[in-house]
């Protein structure tokens, strides 16, 4: 992903279809700082392949010692169905002073690849840099009730569960995710994934231009 985060300390991802995915990349592109990963809701534990250092349930000693050395380290507390969750304030206080890159996932969605959100998502910390907003564009030509999460909060779609998403419902869901998370324009950078069909490259291009058009910054990826 060509996405400069040279100046950034805090990286929020939001929105569904590869928040996982996109913060993991990251984190492995940036592996020789000491980067923390992490969410303020919940998230599946990233492999080996992804972090360096594991920690669930850390002390504060533990969390400072991990980010001392350069790597990844994926840090959360116990959550069900072996989830992790948020770390308490404390640690994510020491966390962020430690670490000199800190990634978190900052909304759920069902593993869907559309989303529109409830009052009390997503979950920003403050002073985040970026906030990626990631769309998967395999929900395209598919019926809202299939492939967006909490689809029914749009009145029209809780009336025809069956409608199938265009170029204006990525771009709905888009608005929705950043009106959601409430931050300036310039702080958001938009990822369109699963661009893999003409047809998903062709939406992919659409919302690409009516973004850009309105100054944010856009990455398609495959």
């Amino acid at each position: 992903m060509p996405i400069s985060l040279e100046t950034m300390h805090s990286v929020a991802a939001i929105g569904a279809g590869g928040k996982t995915t996109a913060l993991g990349r990251l984190a492995v592109a940036h592996r020789q700082q000491r980067v923390l990963l992490t969410t303020t809701t919940r998230i599946r534990p990233y492999p080996d392949t992804v972090c360096d250092r594991l920690l669930i349930d850390p002390s504060p000693q533990e969390l400072a010692e991990a980010l001392a050395q350069p790597g990844v380290t994926c840090a959360g507390c116990t959550s069900q169905e072996g989830k992790l969750q948020a770390l308490s304030p404390e640690l994510l206080e020491v966390g962020c002073e430690k670490a000199q890159l800190v990634l978190y996932e900052a909304d759920g969605a069902k593993m869907l690849p559309l989303k529109l959100h409830r009052s009390f998502e997503p979950v920003i910390l403050p002073n985040t840099d970026l906030c990626l907003v990631v769309a998967g564009l395999s929900a395209v030509d598919r019926p809202v009730a299939e492939c967006v999460h909490c689809y029914q909060l749009c009145p029209d779609w809780a009336e025809h569960p069956q409608h199938t998403v265009d170029t204006s419902d990525v771009l709905y869901c888009m608005q929705d995710t950043m009106d959601a998370a409430g931050l300036p324009l310039d702080k958001y950078h938009v990822l369109l994934t699963h661009a893999d069909t003409p047809r998903r490259q062709e939406v992919a291009a659409q919302v690409k231009e009516v973004l850009s058009a309105r100054g944010i910054s856009c990455t398609i990826c495959p």
